[in-house]
């Protein structure tokens, strides 16, 4: 009978013995398996972060690129645009002064002969045709440069500058003496031109000024 209980005892603990091997041995090998599942990953995990950074890396260098040549395109339109509101601008002036000079209704022609006041009126006369065609000119060839709204600003100022061109004008044009009619037109084209268009040439300014940057539409004049 103890003989019987000793094998028992030997073979229980015989029997923890081998189980707690086997159960440490079991952990070991799950631990291997779990760590190299692991390393598998964070390689896999890794090489998806590479490739995502390059990509990534990529758009905003292609980013970078578009945005640099749209502010190259940019800075190149509006370099353009100046120079020819520039131009633009001379010209106007110059055919509003010779307006200003052909309207004029009083002189002074002391000492000359009407044959010299007529010549006179007449070089005035295309002086402003031949400027208002250097300006209106220019315009149309160069329109495509200008927002819509300044666009029909200028149109507008084209017209009335024609207008007060044909009114002031038809004496000259037909070769009628002068009388109250063509005097009264003439009247009327000078009070227009001092009256009427500088408000347009205002307008036109203040566009040009807006699109030049000289005035800040966000920013209001506080008295």
């Amino acid at each position: 009978m103890s003989e019987l209980l000793k094998t028992i005892g030997i073979f229980t603990i015989g029997s923890s013995l081998v189980i707690t091997v086997l159960g440490y041995l079991g952990r070991k090998i799950i631990e291997q398996i779990l760590n190299k599942d692991l390393e598998k990953y964070k390689s896999k995990l890794d090489t998806e972060n590479e490739k995502a950074k390059l990509k990534f890396e990529k758009e905003i260098e292609s980013f970078r690129a578009n945005l640099n040549l749209l502010y190259s395109k940019q800075l190149q339109l509006y370099s353009k645009k100046s120079e020819i509101i520039e131009n633009l601008y001379q010209k106007l002036v110059d055919l509003n002064n010779a307006m200003l000079d052909m309207t004029a209704l009083f002189r002074n022609i002391t000492g000359k002969d009407e044959q010299t006041v007529q010549a006179e009126e007449l070089q005035r006369v295309n002086s402003a045709a031949e400027k208002g065609n250097v300006f209106f000119s220019f315009y149309s060839l160069n329109k495509i440069y200008f927002e819509v709204e300044t666009c029909n600003l200028i149109q507008n100022l084209q017209q009335q500058f024609r207008e007060v061109h044909s009114d002031y004008s038809f004496r000259h044009t037909f070769g009628m003496p002068p009388s109250e009619m063509t005097y009264d037109m003439a009247k009327k084209a000078s009070e227009r031109v001092r009256t009427d268009i500088p408000k347009l040439l205002q307008k036109l300014e203040e566009d040009f000024r807006k699109t030049l940057g000289v005035i800040n539409e966000g920013i209001k004049n506080v008295p």
